[in-house]
């Protein structure tokens, strides 16, 4: 049988966006759907800017010789040779002058990597010898840091010194054995911000580099970098299926024309089937065929033998769900922030109080008590625009589906108010806190001025700061706490009350404001930015909720003046207005014709465009060839939509295609992950989440990112230039854009879950 072969990884016990080695240009926050699924965009978590020279090679090598350049750059001909400069606290430009890379410095900041610049594009193989030179000189006598090192984890030198340069340029030139695991994507780079050494900021000076080279000088024990893992030919849900789900095993190979689903305990063969006629899949690049087998209901352990090839076992059972659903909801609970986890329920992600401290309002002198909420992602930054989708998915979840399960095994289970409610509130909690008592405007964000190394939560103790206010985040604001006001009345007036107080002192701002560019972060905070070019659908969502609450003849005024073309459909933390249109379109409210026809007509654009996607994709998915950062979230996303659609139509048109879109991220997809992980035979391992770094072991229930074919991360460009789009994945702490987490991605899987559990 064909069995599938994991990626020999660089595995981590910690990861960090920007350690004191310097982390190249990173932006941490995960990303926001595409409005168009045939667009990539890059809004997400710890982005760094494209290297000028990405490799485009293969992870695959040749096995090495003695003498072979990995790299020999010189800057005669003027190019920088995938040169790219990051600052944090530093101030420099970089350029090439004369044949020679000069890095202007104007002052050096705090940090010894405020002023770096960094080169990737190469790999190092265990047990290689290579060796390594360059040229530095330097306008004055100072110390700076060179360094080759893991781009990614805790960014640790492989090789490096701090070295004294000056106005006569010295050659560096070292001999040095690679003995961690081969890396195909580590990072040259040169640290120039304040050293140790520097009791002041020596003032305006230029760096100058130039000859650098890596060459291997001993091959004989070195070891070949081994190629992506093989994906298997064919594919189901790890998770498994209840009894009466449609079943299908998607297969590549195509040599397959039969299967046999085989019970595991019994080793007999409980069904045979024949394969549908294969088509072509361009976001795998595959002949692709399908085979049916929802005629086994009997409940039971099973795999699929299909030709040469085998499946994952999975599970046929009407409770298949239940474990999973209750991980994906404590994963919210293990993301709190501000108390001290149960162990009981954390287990070995349990920490004590985080982030306890006053935060500075930004640009004041001003502190304020933020405490609470939820780490959004693999760091620890808090975002109301993310905040506030995940509130709004899980609101849903219990409107649309009647979720009122109150044994989840969150602290606030058995206390008589559905989880997701209880759940949510944590968040609402600390939402409020954000609110500006003075204007009503909210907050953006709280995170430190850049981000934290690896460590758990309550050992990030920098300073923390308030983002400004801005109308993105206020209006978000507004929409979930004028929702909140209705869902909690009838378990906790006093709170739904205070909600709604809250959400119309928001629309109070909104209504004096005339900000429509979104947010920017400020120039000395770099943590993820969750940035806007619209505020429009986030005025429409505040207006429509704020209606749907009170009834307000003015709420109903400012739908009908912000019902626009700007006013886009879409799910993620940045177009919110499906949330608007499908809260709109289900409610009994007296809408004019006009106002529920242009919702609609909204409402079905977005849907129409993911459904022209759905005959030619034969994963089921609704993507066409673009998977961009966060793709699963899209995915989860667009089975919500489907579901809505039905809701609105009561019918159950789209239920089995959204449910497919379920299956796929249980494991019925082409690079054969459960995406979720800690379930499956084949999960994320090595997650881009602090505390699962920290600890050396993946927290389960969380959704990881995904396939990313715009290859956002080093670590992507090394190892997936060649991968088709469906298939830019990789199980690597350093891949933060395909494997980071966050809890605006669990909680549509949470939704679609919902519907099915």
């Amino acid at each position: 049988m064909v069995r599938f072969k994991k990626l020999t990884a660089v595995v981590l016990a910690a990861a960090m966006v920007c350690s004191m080695a310097g982390c190249g240009g990173k932006k941490e926050t995960p990303s926001e759907e595409t409005t168009e699924p045939v667009a990539t965009q890059n809004d997400a978590s710890e982005t760094e800017e494209p290297s000028e020279e990405a490799s485009e090679e293969s992870t695959e090598q040749q096995k090495l010789e003695d003498g072979q350049v990995i790299f020999d750059i010189n800057f005669d001909d003027g190019d920088r040779h995938g040169f790219t400069e990051y600052s944090n606290g530093g101030n420099f430009t970089m350029a090439v002058e004369d044949g020679q890379l000069v890095v202007d410095i104007a002052s050096c900041g705090m940090l010894d990597y405020a002023n770096q610049v960094y080169m990737d594009g190469f790999a190092l193989s265990k047990g290689c010898v290579y060796t390594y030179s360059f040229d530095i000189s330097c306008d004055i006598e100072r110390t700076l840091e060179w360094r080759l090192q893991i781009n990614g984890g805790d960014y640790h030198a492989y090789v490096g010194d701090v070295i004294e340069v000056g106005p006569e340029t010295s050659h560096v030139t070292l001999d040095f054995e690679h003995t961690e695991d081969s890396d195909p994507a580590p990072r040259l780079c040169f640290n120039m911000g304040k050293q140790e050494n520097m009791a002041s900021d020596p003032g305006k000076h230029k760096v100058y580099i130039d000859n650098l080279s890596l060459v291997v000088k001993d091959a004989s024990n070195a070891e070949t970098i081994e190629a992506l893992p093989e994906n298997p030919k064919v594919n189901v849900s790890q998770v498994g299926y209840k009894t009466t789900d449609v079943k299908t095993v998607i297969s590549a190979d195509e040599a397959d024309t039969s299967f046999q689903v085989i019970n595991k305990d019994t080793g007999e063969v409980a069904l045979e089937g024949t394969y549908e006629a294969a088509a072509f899949d361009a976001a795998t690049n595959a002949n692709v065929k399908h085979g049916d087998f929802s005629s086994l209901t009997e409940p039971g352990t099973y795999y699929i033998v299909s030709g040469d090839n085998e499946t994952y076992e999975f599970t046929v059972s009407d409770d298949v769900y239940e474990d999973i659903y209750k991980d994906i909801v404590i994963m919210l609970y293990n993301q709190r922030c501000g108390i001290e986890l149960d162990s009981a329920i954390s287990g070995d992600f349990s920490h004590g109080p985080c982030h306890m401290g006053e935060a500075v309002v930004y640009g004041t002198n001003e502190k304020k008590d933020v405490s609470g909420g939820w780490h959004d992602a693999g760091d620890y930054g808090r975002y109301t625009v993310s905040g506030a989708k995940t509130i709004q998915d899980l609101f849903l979840a219990y409107e649309d589906f009647g979720v009122e399960d109150d044994d989840l095994g969150i602290p606030e289970s058995g206390n008589n108010i559905p989880d997701l409610l209880d759940e949510a509130k944590y968040e609402l909690d600390w939402m409020l806190k954000m609110q500006d008592d003075a204007t009503g405007g909210v907050y953006h964000k709280v995170t430190c001025l850049v981000f934290p190394e690896t460590v758990m939560p309550e050992e990030e103790t920098d300073q923390l700061y308030l983002a400004p206010i801005s109308t993105t985040a206020t209006g978000d604001f507004a929409a979930v706490m004028a929702k909140a006001s209705v869902l909690y009345a009838e378990y906790d007036p006093d709170f739904a009350k205070k909600c709604l107080a809250a959400a119309e002192k928001a629309w109070d701002y909104i209504a004096d404001s005339d900000d429509k560019e979104g947010f920017t972060n400020p120039e000395e905070i770099v943590t993820g930015e969750y940035p806007d070019k619209s505020t429009k659908d986030e005025v429409f969502w505040a207006c429509s909720e704020l209606y749907l609450a009170t009834g307000d003849e003015k709420y109903k005024t400012a739908i009908d003046e912000n019902l626009t073309a700007k006013v886009k459909a879409g799910q993620g933390w940045e177009t919110v207005g499906t949330y608007a249109f499908y809260d709109l379109l289900k409610s009994d409210a007296d809408l004019t014709p006009e106002t529920r026809e242009k919702c609609q007509e909204k409402f079905d654009e977005r849907l129409d465009l993911v459904l022209s996607f759905a005959e030619e994709d034969q994963y089921y998915m609704l993507m066409g060839t673009s998977y961009p950062w966060g793709s699963n979230m899209s995915v989860a996303n667009n089975g919500m939509l489907l579901l809505m659609a039905d809701k609105l139509s009561g019918s159950d048109t789209y239920s089995e295609l959204a449910k497919r879109q379920l299956d796929y991220l249980f494991g019925a997809n082409s690079v054969g992950y459960c995406f979720v992980t800690g379930y499956g035979t084949v999960s994320p391992v090595n997650t881009h989440h602090r505390p699962s770094q920290a600890l050396g072991k993946t927290m389960p229930g969380m959704l990881v990112g995904g396939p990313d074919n715009a290859l956002e991360d080093s670590y992507a460009k090394a190892v997936l230039a060649n991968s088709a789009p469906a298939q830019c994945y990789v199980d690597n702490a350093q891949s933060y854009s395909c494997n980071e987490i966050t809890v605006y991605w669990n909680s549509p899987l949470i939704y679609l879950l919902s519907a099915y559990k």
